[in-house]
């Protein structure tokens, strides 16, 4: 996809992953409508994009507000009159055992993890389809939404459905010429909790063991302990620019730490295996 001259919407755009990515996306040439629930901040970023001489639009949202999702949609067709890629980025995150879990937590992870992608799909995408010609949804899961660990049970179960989500919308929307990536990153340089313990109101439970590696099996225990060891926490303008070139790749997953590919394996072999004594069951059963 060629993207310089191109408009960009991105949730979640006034801090970390979305504001690396909205500096990404100019880079390349893309206007830009930098949305955050705290308008200072988007204005902030757009003012900086606007020195990189591409014109950029702030705008103050709600993400799991679809009333105001819908006026994000209006008022960026109004300035800019197409978009070509849609990033649905805002997200939350308490990194607490289910047992800890409060009802708001639960609540609010919910709904901007889960449901503010499903409005920013909801309010763009019949614009999209409308307007023809290329264009691009970026949504933003999580390796918590590839593999299971301890401390992340409500993150992980709204990073579960958005790869799921993202996987179906890609199959469905290939025939319209309109790509779908899914952002799987680890590890990144991020104020997601602290933002979170503010919208929650107060602090709130703690249990911050390694979400991701501490329940490996034995034949990745050295893989688990290097990435302990070597821990990358990537800053938010590197993983923009890995972004851009999956939207320029059209990837169906955008990956931001390699090194993690043994914890996919893992579960990959546990569901394989389950398979497969699936299979030996049915085979025993058929023979009985």
């Amino acid at each position: 996809m060629e993207l310089s001259g191109k408009i960009a919407v991105i949730t979640g755009a006034g801090s970390g992953i979305g504001e690396g990515t909205a500096h990404a996306l100019a880079e390349a040439g893309m206007h830009v409508a930098v949305v955050d629930l705290n308008g200072d901040q988007a204005e902030r970023v757009a003012g900086a994009l606007r020195e990189r001489g591409v014109r950029a639009l702030a705008l103050q949202c709600d993400v799991a507000d679809r009333g105001a999702v819908d006026a994000v949609a209006d008022a960026v067709y109004a300035e800019f009159g197409a978009v070509h890629v849609l990033h649905n980025n805002a997200g939350i995150y308490f990194p607490v055992l289910l047992e800890h879990t409060t009802d708001q937590q639960w609540q609010l992870t919910l709904e901007v993890n889960l449901n503010g992608v499903i409005n920013g799909v909801q309010a763009f995408l019949p614009r999209l389809i409308a307007q023809g010609g290329t264009a691009h949804i970026v949504n933003t899961a999580s390796m918590g939404g590839l593999t299971a660990g301890r401390n992340l049970g409500a993150y992980t179960t709204t990073k579960y459905a958005v790869v799921g989500l993202s996987e179906v919308l890609r199959t469905e929307l290939a025939p319209r010429d309109i790509g779908v990536s899914v952002v799987c990153p680890a590890s990144v340089a991020t104020d997601i909790f602290k933002n979170s313990v503010a919208l929650a109101g107060g602090e709130p439970p703690l249990d911050l063991d390694s979400p991701v590696v501490d329940n490996v099996d034995e034949r990745y225990r050295a893989e688990a302990t290097k990435y302990r060891q070597e821990l990358r926490n990537l800053d938010p303008m590197e993983v923009g620019r890995i972004i851009r070139t999956g939207i320029e790749r059209n990837e169906p997953y955008i990956l931001t730490h390699p090194e993690l590919k043994f914890a996919v394996e893992q579960r990959v072999e546990a569901l394989l295996a389950a398979f497969d004594r699936a299979a030996a069951d049915a085979a025993a059963a058929a023979g009985t």
